[in-house]
């Protein structure tokens, strides 16, 4: 495949090649505005990390820095590459996968379905919606729904908890060692130290993180009928959506991992000309 595009680009006018399937893959899910998103939402949290750490400090060169550490025009190529390889590595290759995927993407419920998610996720950074949304959903989940029952499958197919989990200890683990180092400070935790610590927050990641996706896929779903919600776990559930998730997994930690680290080293920096 690669040498025919090769081949093709011959022939085609400066800066008309052909774009990557995996790309058409992720423009369908609108990465972009993601992304967007991902980055206000890191501004946000950094933020309150700030203020946390440099009390009654001016933030405003903080928030630049987030900002540009996370701005999408230079995390999102890294996003895509990285999202390139693990769908190059799925199982069934991945032009038969993406096509799968790039076809559901873009017909119903797919199509649907990726602006309710982008929705969900927008809404749930409004104060006190979460928990509105979360009281409302342990309701239905005590009353046994079939609404409630599919919400759960869907998390435990795509195995959405521990995968959250495992990716918010290995950034936060890059976050404490970017913090020391950027304090020019290495070893001074120690690997153990710092694996040691982050594990002590396994407990209440796993709490929260399982709050939010109770939320977040019954808010984005809970549109649906039972037919559309029903072709989604189908999807889910086939190579082509098992290949998808795989592949946004690991390009998703690839990326967080690199950007936990290097927000360590920012904020470790500005620690230090605090202290100067």
């Amino acid at each position: 495949m690669r040498t025919v595009i090769v081949l093709l680009f011959c022939f085609l006018p400066f800066g008309a090649q052909a774009q990557r399937l995996s790309d058409r893959v992720l423009d369908a899910m609108e990465v972009a505005a993601l992304f967007d998103m991902l980055q206000q939402e890191a501004v946000a949290s950094g933020l309150d990390l700030g203020a946390e750490m440099m009390p009654g400090r001016d933030l405003a060169g903080w928030e630049r820095t987030l900002a540009r550490l996370n701005d999408p025009d230079t995390v999102l190529p890294e996003f895509r590459d990285a999202f390139a390889v693990a769908l190059d590595a799925a199982p069934g290759g991945s032009d038969a996968q993406g096509t799968a995927i790039l076809t559901y993407l873009t017909t119903p419920p797919g199509d649907r379905i990726v602006g309710l998610e982008l929705s969900a996720r927008a809404a749930l950074n409004e104060p006190g919606i979460e928990e509105a949304v979360l009281a409302r959903f342990e309701v239905d989940r005590a009353a046994g729904s079939d609404f409630a029952t599919a919400v759960d499958r869907f998390i435990a197919i795509n195995d959405l908890v521990d995968r959250n989990v495992t990716g918010a200890l290995a950034a936060n683990a890059a976050f404490l060692t970017g913090l020391q180092e950027g304090a020019d400070a290495p070893g001074t935790m120690g690997t153990g130290d710092v694996l040691a610590d982050v594990w002590e927050q396994e407990p209440a990641i796993r709490a929260s993180t399982e709050d939010w996706l109770d939320a977040f896929v019954s808010l984005a779903y809970g549109p649906l009928d039972t037919a559309e919600l029903q072709t989604h776990i189908a999807f889910s559930e086939s190579p082509a959506g098992q290949a998808f998730n795989d592949a946004i997994f690991t390009a998703f930690d690839t990326v967080l991992t690199d950007l936990s680290y290097d927000t360590g080293a920012a904020l470790a920096r500005l620690l230090a000309s605090e202290d100067l």
